[in-house]
């Protein structure tokens, strides 16, 4: 297919009969858009610095403007050159010379337009005439080839200057707006540098780059790249970006793409025209795909590959799977299965899961790792996405390295759905889970993270020795098994450490119901091992502070004091229990025949005890006391005095006192009787002249006159033998009732003197 071409300059004998800038000679039959295209595109005008030295100067001084403008399949390629004045003594004249392509990719062959940099096609002058042959070829210059812009680039800072010519090309290209402007030293490194440009695209995308390797005007031209000299203003205004080549100015954000470029033009990987499967890509690759297929030259070369956005990540996989198959290789798809990784799994799962099928069933090798990421994240996906077959090493390594973390971290109701439907992944992961267990310190912190339902799932399976404890002690701790049967079932199994098991089972303090259970069911061994024991009994000691003690807490405290489990405990402990079981009993009974034994006991034990706990047994017991008749009310209060002294006495006197200020005349009168027959002289002046005079102060005189009606008859009815005081009850109540409201009405009025 032959080309077209032709000359244009200010000439007074062109094809146009006119005497000025004309074609002054063409092929015949050259399309008429071609020829206005190259007349328009080949535009040339001298530099303000170089215009200044007029035609004296060196005309070779002046840059030659090389370029290249497609139109769809078509293009033109021309060459300008300054060459002075013209026929009329005029200055600013020029020669154009322009070859046109009506099928460029076809017509170039394997060349690239910038290859026809100093083609020896190029003639400067008319050669007479005004027809030009048609051109079977066009022969490159060879100053641009590919070893002599790796040269070039060696020099330092070009390489990086490259990415930023690049990426602001890229950016233009995607963008599909937007001019770049280059600014070079001179005409022959805008060359090269167009050529470093062009040999860093696929042939597809540079055959649509439209450049010029000189203006004094890039504003109006009309190419996506110009190149122009330091001495030329540039654009001011419009949607233009300025690439300063000559300084070592440094793009704050380049492409993926043209970092991977420039750092294979450094190390001089870019060795043929298409660059690790550019032709290999189909349909070619378009400009904002650039970087999705640096992704893939990165995993497939195994150039360095870091923060890669998911969305990007996906996009390269997309390139690989439905563009350029087999493009990455075993080892391609394991790098790019390591940044599925690092991106914290695969984003828009619907595009993937098309992908990953696809691949499958184009036999891409596809690591197991990117397909447990897949699956694992499609076994959470609300949608029921669809899942490759996995054989069972795949299933195993799905199961743990995917699976297991994802079941024991935050959960999903989606996944543990998908497991249960499908028996051979729930039998994988209690592989992975015994094999996990073999490790003694893992069984407690997978008992704390397994979810409830997984282990029920897993149980279905038939699992080894090690996942059905695990899953007993799961159900267990969230109250679905027994969890002293657990426990008891587990220390029977022997090998397993008991130490953390009592508080996973219990993190709460046991139910009453449930220590009791396992204070009667479980060895002494397994409760101290288990530091349930300890825990019981610290518990219950800390409820024996208080003042009352429900039944069910008194039936622990019977369980604790088990000869068998109180040899595991403390001396003092015991003490402790012993008195807060003697002071349930005495809260709750009340006295009988033989109560002295148990009185003896507690005031022996008193001895023994912190004071805080003992100050509670002797109010317990002084309240056992006062609930007895009138005849055991004395003996055990003499008992009781004679041991306890003035400790009893104070906690005796502390609780008569609350009892007596509510307690009926019927309740009273046989109270003061007891007091005035007891043999400790100084014990019942202070009882009859302080606790008494303070429990009825508030009483009123009817009450009063009751209590004291009732002392002779209730003296009378009781076994107790005791003589009325000074021979009357009735005179000794008047004289005590005179005493003790006048100092009553004194206290209240402030008036009493102290002795």
């Amino acid at each position: 297919m032959t080309m077209h071409q032709l000359h244009y300059t200010s000439c007074e004998d062109g094809l146009e009969g006119i005497q000025g800038f004309q074609v002054s000679a063409m092929t015949a039959g050259s399309p008429r858009p071609l020829v206005e295209l190259a007349v328009r595109a080949s535009a040339y005008e001298a530099g303000p610095g170089l215009a200044a030295q007029g035609d004296g100067g060196d005309l070779g001084a002046f840059p030659v403007a090389f370029g290249y403008v497609p139109s769809g399949q078509a293009a033109t390629l021309f060459q300008s050159r300054y060459t002075g004045s013209d026929f009329t003594g005029r200055t600013g004249n020029y020669f154009a010379h322009a070859v046109l392509l009506e099928d460029a990719d076809r017509q170039l062959g394997k060349a690239l337009p910038i290859d026809m940099w100093r083609s020896p096609t190029w003639v400067h002058t008319r050669p007479g005439g005004t027809e030009l042959p048609a051109l079977d070829t066009v022969t490159p210059g060879g100053t641009t080839t590919r070893p002599k812009v790796r040269r070039f680039l060696s020099e330092p800072g070009r390489t990086g200057r490259l990415a930023l010519m690049t990426s602001a090309v890229q950016r233009v290209l995607a963008g599909g707006r937007g001019r770049v402007v280059l600014v070079v030293r001179d005409d022959q490194t805008a060359a090269l540098w167009l050529a470093a440009l062009c040999q860093s695209f696929p042939r597809d995308l540079v055959l649509g780059i439209s450049f010029l390797t000189y203006t004094s005007r890039p504003e109006d031209a009309g190419v996506l790249v110009s190149c122009t000299t330091p001495d030329v203003h540039l654009p001011t205004y419009g949607d233009f970006t300025v690439v300063d080549m000559t300084t070592n100015s440094a793009e704050e954000d380049p492409t993926r793409y043209a970092v991977l470029l420039s750092r294979l033009w450094a190390t001089g990987d870019v060795t043929s025209a298409s660059l690790v499967g550019w032709d290999r890509v189909s349909p070619p690759l378009a400009a904002g795909e650039l970087d999705a297929f640096a992704v893939l030259v990165e995993c497939a070369t195994g150039d360095p590959v870091s923060d890669v956005p998911g969305p990007l990540l996906l996009d390269a996989v997309e390139l690989a799977v439905r563009r350029a198959p087999g493009v990455l290789g075993d080892t391609g798809w394991r790098r790019l299965a390591g940044l599925l990784r690092e991106a914290g799994g695969p984003v828009d799962l619907t595009r993937w899961s098309d992908l990953v099928r696809e691949a499958v069933d184009r036999r891409e090798p596809l690591p197991a790792d990117l397909l447990s990421a897949y699956y694992v994240a499609a076994l959470g996906a609300p949608e029921r996405l669809w899942l490759p077959r996995l054989d069972a090493a795949q299933l195993d390594h799905v199961a743990t390295s995917a699976v297991l973390p994802a079941i024991t971290g935050t959960g999903s109701d989606v996944l543990l759905d998908r497991l249960a439907d499908d028996p051979s992944l729930c039998a994988a992961t209690a592989r992975a889970l015994e094999q996990r267990l073999a490790a003694r310190d893992e069984l407690v912190p997978l008992v704390e993270a397994l979810p409830p339902r997984a282990a029920a799932l897993l149980r279905r399976c038939r699992p080894g020795t090690r996942v059905a404890m695990l899953t007993d002690l799961v159900l267990a701790r969230a109250g679905k098994e027994d969890r002293v049967d657990v426990l008891a079932k587990v220390a029977a199994g022997g090998d397993v450490d008991l130490s953390r098991l009592g508080a996973v089972l219990w993190p709460a303090e046991p139910s009453t119901q449930d220590a009791v259970r396992v204070l009667r069911t479980l060895s002494v061994e397994v409760l101290t091992h288990s530091r349930l024991l300890d825990r019981i009994a610290g518990a219950v000691l800390r409820e024996a502070d208080r003042d009352e003690q429900a039944p069910e807490q008194l039936r622990l405290v019977d369980a604790l004091l088990e000869p068998r489990i109180a040899a595991g405990l403390a001396p003092t402990d015991v003490v402790v229990l012993r008195a807060a079981k003697l002071a349930g009993h005495f809260r709750q009974a009340s006295p009988r025949n033989g109560s002295g034994r148990m009185v003896e006991d507690s005031l022996e034990l008193y001895q023994s005890l912190p004071s805080k706990v003992g100050d509670r047994l002797l109010g317990s017991l002084a309240m056992f006391i006062l609930r007895a008749d009138a005849a055991q009310h004395r003996e055990l209060l003499e008992q009781s005095l004679d041991v306890g002294g003035r400790r009893f006495l104070a906690a005796y006197g502390e609780k008569a006192g609350a009892t007596l200020a509510k307690a009926s005349p019927n309740l009273v009168a046989p109270t003061i009787v007891v007091w005035w027959s007891i043999s400790d002289t100084r014990a019942r002046q202070q009882l009859i002249n302080e606790t008494l005079a303070a429990a009825l102060k508030r009483r009123r005189p009817k009450q009063l006159d009751k209590i004291g009606d009732l002392l002779k008859p209730t003296a009378g009815r009781l076994t107790v033998d005791v003589k009325p005081p000074n021979d009357s009850w009735a005179k000794w109540w008047r004289n005590w009732r005179s005493t003790h409201q006048r100092r009553s009405l004194l206290d209240r009025l402030g008036l009493r003197r102290e002795r």
